[in-house]
């Protein structure tokens, strides 16, 4: 196994979101396209997704996370990385781009809400 290079611990979820793509030349109004993804874990620094719509990488999408407690969390998010081993549906890494400190803190309180069910 590789060195883990990411700085915040991430926890595995299982929801869905929708997706708004925002426009590329000056990230400020929405394009149009809006696609549901299924996120499969988060951090308070990004959250990687599933999906079978090519993303590119360094686009900007709106979204709302809504958490297993409920908690939801209005943010922009930055496509950073991809991976497909030849499924159906590639693996995405992105960022959180502006979240406010007050939805970081909900992710981490989630997290330890989460790891002291599984212990």
């Amino acid at each position: 196994m590789g060195i883990e290079k990411r700085k915040s611990k991430r926890t595995d979820v299982n929801v869905y979101i929708s997706l708004r793509q925002l426009d590329d030349k000056y990230v400020s109004g929405y394009a149009g396209d809006t696609v549901d993804v299924n996120v499969i874990n988060i951090s308070k620094d990004g959250m990687a997704f599933k999906s079978d719509y090519k993303f590119k990488p360094n686009t900007y999408y709106d979204t709302i996370v809504i958490l297993a407690n409920k908690e939801r969390l209005a943010t922009v998010i930055e496509i950073i990385r991809m991976s497909n081993s030849g499924d159906t549906e590639t693996t995405y890494g992105c960022r959180f781009v502006g979240i406010s400190k007050e939805d970081q803190f909900k992710i981490e309180v989630y997290q330890i809400v989460d790891e002291s069910k599984n212990n």
